[in-house]
């Protein structure tokens, strides 16, 4: 379900993009902080089936270019409208750096950046499925479409194409419409980025989603996968909460205990 383009919703977020190409810029700058800190790793992680620099109005051009691929982040199952009737749609967000495309966006030149909500799916009539078949160049056996992990995705360079669309507000916006493999002789020049991939199954998890906009929190705070998240945590909680009073080292706190009966 939810196989077909959302032009409602574009619109929708193409009204907001100026707020989320800013907000999207801390998380890079954030994020890039605390891998130099940390030295955290993305790998070990996998999903199975618009994070950007850009601020101050600048809209990424249109056209085709060289990118890499830095943000994957698994939004979760979440309430999609389309066409008046409401679905729960498992989505994923795929960002690329345009290394080539370059603005100063407060700190000096840095690349445009650009993303795109898919339904986390690789059915063979998939959104999803498509951009993956025409970016890599290869067309995939359901076999192959059902065990692909879309996290090996991060890193990768692309030829990308931009169109520029206008929403009902009458502001120009940039609607990422394909990805191909790159050119023969073309290279892509070194990742600028910090790479990020938010999976459920992360450890830590928590941080990252610490780290998203508060757009994005919002949205990915609304799945299926984040209340799950959240009631395992609560049953933990629980668990250990009743091992400690069982074992005498704190004392109950079940209203219970003062009835008379």
């Amino acid at each position: 379900m939810g196989y077909h383009k959302r032009i409602s919703e574009e619109e929708q977020m193409s009204e907001n993009e100026w707020f989320w190409q800013n907000e999207e810029a801390k998380l890079a700058n954030k994020f890039e902080s605390y891998i130099n800190q940390q030295q955290i790793n993305n790998n070990n992680m996998s999903i199975i089936a618009q994070q950007n620099n850009n601020s101050a109005g600048q809209t990424v051009p249109a056209g085709t270019h060289v990118a890499r691929c830095y943000q994957i982040i698994h939004i979760g199952t979440i309430v999609d409208t389309y066409q008046g009737e409401e679905k729960l749609v498992n989505k994923v967000r795929l960002v690329f750096e345009l290394p080539l495309e370059t603005a100063d966006f407060g700190k000096g030149e840095q690349p445009f950046s650009i993303g795109r909500d898919f339904t986390l799916s690789m059915h063979e009539k998939s959104g999803l499925r498509a951009f993956v078949q025409s970016w890599l160049g290869k067309a995939m056996s359901d076999s192959e479409a059902s065990k692909f992990d879309i996290g090996t995705l991060l890193g990768k360079e692309a030829m990308v194409s931009v169109m520029h669309r206008t929403a009902n507000t009458g502001r120009t916006y940039a609607d990422l419409k394909g990805a191909s493999p790159l050119a023969k002789g073309m290279t892509c020049p070194p990742q600028v980025n910090a790479a990020f991939l938010l999976d459920y199954d992360s450890q830590d998890f928590d941080l990252r989603f610490s780290m998203l906009p508060e757009w994005l929190q919002n949205k990915v705070s609304s799945s299926a996968e984040f209340s799950q998240r959240l009631d395992r945590a609560a049953d933990q909680i629980n668990k250990a909460k009743a091992m400690l009073e069982q074992s005498g080292l704190v004392e109950s706190t079940d209203d219970t205990d003062d009835m008379p009966f």
